[in-house]
């Protein structure tokens, strides 16, 4: 028999279990695709089978080591039951509620940005939209209105938007930060390629394309043995 989460773990305002950042993006992972396999008419799955959901990307032993700073999910050799793993997982994430996102800037990145967030993450809702450019200000975005960047803090006083993504060039990236601090906002995903300057409790991180495809890069070069 499967052993079931601990009740008050599920409880709405039970305490949450404190992950470390290196362990938050494989936790994620584990809830996608313990999503897709719910959806798929799976109830329980081993960290073997997790692990081969997952394309062997993270090892059965590092998701039981995972799965284990959770509680008691599971028994050796049975398995964990997909639904209280993804009801325990969307806890610990923050996931059991929706999240209300606006975007600075709307190019190409900020556009693709959004478009995934709408086809993938239900829980992550695009509430406003900033540009400076007049092209853009006044298009709509599936019913979300690009408002002129200008008018920032009076469009955020309306939608209470708890994230805000950055995707504006580096130039104007520290004043955007600031002015969304300012407006109540506690959490930045800045895709600018520039390190930002905010006061606690404003949360920030810091996605490098760049260097993601350096890593890839070194890896080509190095791992692999590729020579010029």
């Amino acid at each position: 028999m499967i052993e079931p989460i601990a009740a008050a773990l599920l409880k709405p305002g039970a305490l949450r279990i404190a992950q470390s950042d290196v362990a938050i993006p494989r936790l994620f992972a584990y809830h996608r695709a313990l999503a897709q396999a719910e959806a798929a008419g799976k109830t329980v799955v081993t960290s073997i089978g997790l692990a081969d959901l997952l394309g062997h990307t993270i090892s059965s032993t590092q998701i039981r080591k995972d799965l284990s700073a959770l509680g008691p999910l599971g028994r050796r050799g049975q398995g964990y039951a997909i639904k209280p793993l993804i009801d325990q997982l969307a806890l610990v994430l923050g996931l059991e509620r929706d999240w209300r996102i606006a975007i600075a800037g709307f190019g190409f990145l900020g556009h693709a940005f959004a478009t995934f967030l709408a086809a993938r993450e239900e829980r992550f809702k695009v509430a406003a939209i900033f540009d400076n450019s007049p092209s853009v200000i006044g298009q709509e975005w599936q019913g979300v209105r690009v408002e002129d960047a200008a008018s920032l803090e009076a469009a955020l006083a309306r939608v209470d938007a708890q994230i805000g993504v950055i995707a504006v060039p580096a130039a104007a990236a520290q004043a955007i930060a600031g002015r969304l601090a300012q407006s109540g906002v506690r959490a930045l995903l800045n895709f600018a390629p520039v390190s930002l300057r905010v006061r606690q409790p404003v949360i920030v991180r810091n996605i490098d394309l760049a260097g993601e495809l350096s890593i890839l890069t070194h890896r080509l070069s190095f791992a692999q043995g590729y020579t010029n």
